[in-house]
């Protein structure tokens, strides 16, 4: 017969791993250089970006005029961000074996270089940037795109 103190002991683990399974399956990338004024929007919360941390769906990249940001995306997508930027990851597909792909990125302002990874090269037309003033469907291996004026 298990007690009551017994099940309760378990419980924490149990939400543990049910928590970490839930965020694992939400991460998008991660961030490979911060410098200066960079930070993870993430809902109300402004996180200080560094290395190593965890991107999710729906995160806002933002710098300020002295910051920098690089990015890998799981597919091996990856994004760097100049001084003054702001760049949401919208939606994030990658399920190479169900055929699935998708990437949308959102550029309300300032400067973003694009590398392709696999979602571009599985499946081009899967890739787009928004921009206050137009869409870019990226069919090629890289970009770089200024926002001025916003």
């Amino acid at each position: 017969m298990v007690s009551f103190m017994g099940v309760m002991s378990v419980l924490p683990v149990v939400a543990c791993v049910t928590f970490s399974a839930w965020g694992a399956e939400s991460i998008v990338g991660s961030v490979k250089t911060a410098q200066g004024g960079a930070v993870v929007l993430r809902g109300a919360d402004r996180i200080p970006a560094r290395e190593g941390m965890h991107l999710l769906l729906n995160d806002v990249l933002a710098t300020s005029g002295d910051g920098r940001l690089g990015a890998i995306l799981q597919d091996g997508t990856g994004i760097g961000l100049g001084p003054n930027t702001e760049l949401k990851i919208d939606r994030f597909v990658f399920e190479p074996a169900d055929g699935k792909f998708g990437l949308l990125l959102r550029l309300a302002k300032g400067v973003l270089a694009y590398f392709s990874g696999r979602i571009a090269r599985f499946s081009p037309d899967a890739v787009t940037v928004e921009t206050p003033v137009g869409v870019v469907g990226l069919r090629g291996t890289h970009l770089a795109i200024t926002i001025e004026g916003t």
